[in-house]
């Protein structure tokens, strides 16, 4: 145990150097200055064009790229950060190791207090990804608003436009979900793993599930 401390801490001293280049590109100087955003040395920085905005700011209050989950070999797996438009964190953030991370020009993602994603999560964001506060994430989900390529009909009109998810508070996504452009899902819910998701729901305390998606139990609740 106490091995696994001092192996942690000497994670987040590795990246320091990094963290404060990432501070200082997002965020104004008086809020970088703090150091309120800490990455992982494994972090690939793709692109930093874009900004991040804080709701409260203290060291540390968002950290990128750490946590432990036994399946996922951290000396492999790279976090990558791709922000060109704006990232609002509401509180306390943690993103685990080898999480995608891409927000697109004038794009928005906006993620509420106490939010956990484990590891190899991806967040894809071209129009806007809202995300309530205390939801959780397991490893390797997919959070996509939009096909990335345009589809045309015969009159050269864009017929796959990026559509805006938004994904309510308390909401625990399980193992290898799939949540597409144009999805709602509402608070308290659970989503099963392996789902597929492609449409608005709108019944709270349910458990969403199977391919494609639909309610299989309602009145549930989960802790975390």
């Amino acid at each position: 145990m106490k091995f696994d401390k001092i192996n942690n801490t000497l994670k987040y001293i590795r990246g320091i150097p990094k963290s404060i280049y990432v501070n200082f590109r997002l965020l104004d100087f008086n809020d970088a200055i703090k150091l309120p955003i800490i990455v992982s040395s494994k972090t690939k920085l793709s692109s930093l064009q874009g900004e991040v905005r804080l709701l409260n700011n203290r060291t540390g209050i968002v950290r990128i790229g750490f946590g432990n989950v036994n399946t996922v070999d951290y000396s492999y797996e790279r976090t990558i950060l791709h922000i060109d438009g704006i990232i609002y964190f509401n509180g306390k953030c943690k993103i685990g190791r080898g999480s995608k991370i891409e927000v697109g020009k004038n794009a928005i993602l906006n993620i509420g207090e106490s939010f956990i994603a484990s590891a190899k999560s991806t967040i894809i964001c071209h129009k806007k990804i809202t995300i309530g506060s205390d939801s959780m994430f397991a490893w390797d989900t997919l959070i996509m608003d939009t096909d990335y390529h345009n589809i045309y009909n015969f009159n050269d009109e864009v017929i796959n436009k990026d559509k805006e998810i938004t994904i309510g508070k308390k909401v625990w996504l399980g193992t290898r979900c799939m949540i597409l452009k144009g999805v709602t899902i509402p608070n308290n819910s659970i989503v099963a793993g392996d789902t597929l998701v492609t449409k608005k729901f709108h019944q709270e305390n349910s458990i969403i599930g199977s391919k494609p998606a639909k309610v299989i139990k309602e009145n549930v609740y989960w802790k975390s």
